[in-house]
């Protein structure tokens, strides 16, 4: 019988385990290598996949600022937006008393006060608000309201409403001559606005 040649088996045996041991060490690796890029290509994925639905929000904000911004100019330039034009509104009123021939006209403006609408307003920048403005004008006949009115509902300034108007005479008799004042009118107006409101913290 052969004799048995132990020390070269032991090392056939160790090199083979060692072998098995760094084979799978290697495959362990190349596991652990394609988990890493695995998950490095979802994340890349995902971002990508953000990045196309922010171009895409930012596309439909450019296509809808594009549609609106010319109405939201016009109603910049109309004093529907931004701050009270108080002195145009003035000068409109007596334009109209100058034009209709008034007697008298007084007015007082009011503070500017939120506009309810009764609608929630969400997370609106803008929002309404309203001035009420104080006609009394001294009338000499009814076709001095008529004009008035008819003035008020006509002028383009700005965005605004009757509220309420009362008409009294102002003696027993009545005086048919220029500049008498036979009657007068109160009148509330209300100037509606739109003001860019801070978002709160």
């Amino acid at each position: 019988m052969p004799e048995i040649d132990w020390p070269a088996i032991r090392g056939s045996v160790a090199l083979f385990a060692l072998a098995l041991a760094l084979a799978a060490a290697a495959a362990g690796g190349a596991a652990w290598f394609g988990e890493r890029q695995t998950l490095g290509y979802e994340r890349q994925k995902a971002r990508l996949g953000s990045i196309r639905s922010r171009h895409r929000a930012i596309d439909e904000q450019r296509r809808l600022v594009e549609t609106w911004l010319p109405a939201f100019r016009a109603l910049q330039e109309a004093g529907v937006v931004g701050e009270e034009r108080r002195l145009a509104w003035v000068e409109a009123l007596r334009e109209l008393a100058a034009r209709a021939k008034l007697p008298s006209l007084r007015y007082r403006i009011e503070r500017r006060v939120p506009f309810e609408t009764g609608l929630s307003p969400g997370t609106a920048v803008y929002r309404p608000f309203s001035t009420v403005v104080r006609l009394e004008a001294g009338l000499l006949h009814e076709g001095d309201f008529e004009r008035l009115i008819h003035g008020i509902e006509s002028r383009d300034a700005g965005l605004h409403r009757i509220d309420r108007c009362r008409l009294r005479r102002a003696g027993p008799r009545f005086v048919m001559r220029p500049g008498a004042v036979n009657l007068t009118a109160e009148c509330d107006l209300r100037w509606i606005t739109l003001a860019r409101v801070e978002a709160r913290p």
